[in-house]
């Protein structure tokens, strides 16, 4: 039963099948289309006809006007009946009457019904409700009335024909009647009924031939179809040497040539792609570095010699199939795959022992050319002594700045004391005490800048990591500076600037930093913007969400910085303009520490800028929902 099931099913979602069904369902609408065409037509014409027989001869009418006019009761009957006699078809069963102005029937056609002249319209049982209205519509001289209704009148279906009789045409106040004509529509509908089963009936002959014709050319047309799909299927197994016996001239002739061209052309690449897995092989075994191919999940499918010996693995076996998380120990357990695929310098993995190798593990994303990332190539490098050299120059700098802070602070605080009791000349000892003081002040946040670095450096800034209103926060460290500058307290209340805000200060945005660490960031993008910009000139700032990143960016229109600057312009003690920066008390350091606390906080900070134009830094987090539970990618 199985088999046969699967058999029908097959042959219904076949080539074969479909052509001959759309060969029907072809036939079967344009038959349909001039059938439905030529029922309308026959339809129209017949009810075109039966309209034109229901209607008031023009004579009739004025004599029924005449009539009705005539204070003569009994004789005006008589002639109205006579009148009314010569219309209406009895065989169906039509009537005819008349109803003056105060809504009594004068005459009527029908012999049956002549006892009802001289009593009111809503005596009859003929007359339906929906009549009887629009004969009081059209006595009453309203527009409204409907020319012709259809509707039952004692089971049968009638078309009914109400004039109103005026003996001022076109003044409908003068109308002294009301001509009723109900006819029977049973006959011409019943005639639409027969032609509709005539042509239902004769469409299947048409039908039957379509279904047959349709089946033969399938038959034709599927035939080297199938050859050629027995043809792929061997290809898709390697086997590049069966080729298709179709000589025909058409498109599927010209499909099969192409197809034993395919072939020739599979074959001679799976040979190059053979010789390039081997060469690759030969160049993976012999590198120095690490090199692991794995799946966007994580798992490894392809490891190197050099990755094994690191991992300390004795073969792929132990690596091939597992995930890459296995293999490893991050310092930070929440470091997910994900990290590892967004970050741009990678992760260390440091030794259990003294004696092993620390590791930089950097992942590079495959791509297919629709976007998709199909995995990643993770590449581990021996950076044991890169990072003893690099911890060898922090640790200096932290000794020398310890060293140094105490002297400056001696220093500083005698230049203090001489400044209150200057002899001499006290405006030029005031004027270079004064300098010695700036100096003092700057080498002093200079130390403490190291000092900073130093820490973090080393990782001993622990970061208190909570969820915050970015917004609120950013109105709060500008409204800072906005006070301090009217108090005279900022070190640039002797600088004419404005703040823009440029974002919606009312709209709740969520990011997690640690708002202490972040706060001096954003001060330091806020002196920088004010620093380099001209004297009253604005300072911009923005809050942007761009695809679940929340971006804020601090806008200058000061000098701007040179394209060959703006790699370096994180770089410790660098400096644009080193003359500027000393007179107006920089470190260099500032925008290390900047980019530090971002990193550390999981965001990312960039600069825009174009000389004389003005310069853009950019802060970016992930935007938090505050309803959410927090996600974890453990």
């Amino acid at each position: 039963m199985n088999s046969i099931s699967k058999k029908v099913s097959k042959f219904i979602l076949s080539v074969h099948f479909r052509i001959a069904l759309i060969f029907t369902l072809i036939t079967l609408a344009t038959v349909g289309l001039v059938g439905a065409f030529f029922v309308n037509q026959y339809s129209s014409q017949l009810i075109q006809s039966f309209d034109d027989r229901v209607s008031i001869p023009d004579p009739v009418r004025n004599q029924l006007i005449s009539d009705l006019q005539n204070q003569n009761s009994a004789a005006v009957n008589q002639d109205i009946n006579k009148v009314l006699s010569t219309l209406g078809d009895i065989g169906n069963q039509d009537y005819v009457y008349v109803v003056d102005n105060k809504g009594v029937i004068r005459g009527v056609s029908d012999l049956a019904m002549r006892q009802l002249s001289g009593h009111s319209i809503s005596a009859s049982s003929t007359i339906t409700q929906p009549i009887l209205s629009n004969i009081y519509r059209a006595m009453s001289g309203y527009d409204g009335y409907q020319r012709r209704m259809r509707g039952d009148i004692l089971g049968r279906r009638y078309e009914t024909l109400t004039v109103p009789l005026e003996s001022r045409p076109g003044d409908r106040q003068s109308t002294v009647g009301v001509f009723v004509y109900s006819a029977s529509m049973e006959q011409i509908y019943n005639s639409i009924s027969n032609i509709t089963k005539m042509f239902v009936g004769a469409l299947f002959v048409p039908l039957l031939m379509t279904i047959l014709i349709g089946f033969l050319m399938a038959r034709f047309l599927t035939k080297p179809i199938t050859e050629l799909a027995d043809q792929t299927e061997q290809i898709t197994k390697g086997n590049y040497l069966n080729k298709n016996s179709i000589r025909l001239h058409d498109e599927i002739g010209t499909l099969s040539k192409r197809i034993n061209s395919l072939s020739d052309t599979l074959a001679s690449e799976t040979a190059i792609s053979n010789m390039e897995r081997d060469r690759l092989h030969s160049l993976l075994t012999n590198m120095t570095d690490g090199v692991l191919a794995i799946t966007r999940d994580g798992t490894i499918t392809i490891i190197n010699q050099a990755a094994l010996d690191f991992l300390q693995l004795p073969n792929s076996k132990d690596a091939v199939g597992k995930n890459i998380a296995e293999l490893f120990d991050f310092p930070d357990k929440k470091i997910s795959l994900r990290d590892l695929f967004q970050s741009a310098q990678g992760f260390f993995i440091h030794p259990k022992n003294d004696d092993d190798p620390t590791l930089n593990i950097v992942a590079s994303l495959v791509r297919r050319q629709s976007g998709f990332i199909s995995g990643a190539v993770v590449v581990l490098r021996d950076v044991t002594r890169r990072l003893k050299i690099e911890n060898d120059q922090k640790n200096f700098v932290s000794n020398v700045s310890h060293e140094l802070r105490t002297p400056l602070t001696s220093v500083n605080s005698y230049i203090e004391t001489l400044q209150e009791g200057a002899s001499s000349d006290p405006k030029i000892l005031k004027e270079f005490l004064g300098v010695a003081h700036d100096e003092t002040q700057r080498m002093i946040r200079m130390i403490n800048d190291l000092l900073e670095l130093s820490r973090m450096d080393q990782g001993r800034t622990k970061m208190e990591i909570e969820a915050v209103n970015f917004t609120k926060f950013i109105d709060y460290v500008l409204n800072r500076f906005k006070v301090m500058f009217k108090q005279g307290h900022s070190m640039h209340s002797n600088k004419r600037y404005q703040i823009i805000r440029k974002y919606d200060s009312n709209k709740a945005l969520y990011v997690e930093i640690d708002s202490e660490k972040f706060m001096q960031v954003v001060d330091n993008l806020i002196n920088n913007a004010i620093n380099y910009s001209p004297d009253g000139g604005n300072i911009e700032v923005d809050i942007q969400n761009r695809s679940g990143q929340l971006v804020l960016s601090v806008k200058d229109h000061g000098l701007g910085i040179p394209k060959k600057d703006l790699e370096n312009i994180f770089t410790r003690f660098y400096r644009v303009d080193k003359s500027r920066a000393r007179r107006q008390g920089g470190t260099g350091l500032g925008l290390a520490i900047s980019k530090e606390v971002v990193t550390a906080l999981h965001g990312k900070i960039w600069v825009e800028s174009k000389v004389d134009v003005g310069t853009t830094f950019y802060v970016s987090f992930p935007e938090i929902d505050i309803n959410s539970p927090k996600l974890d990618f453990n």
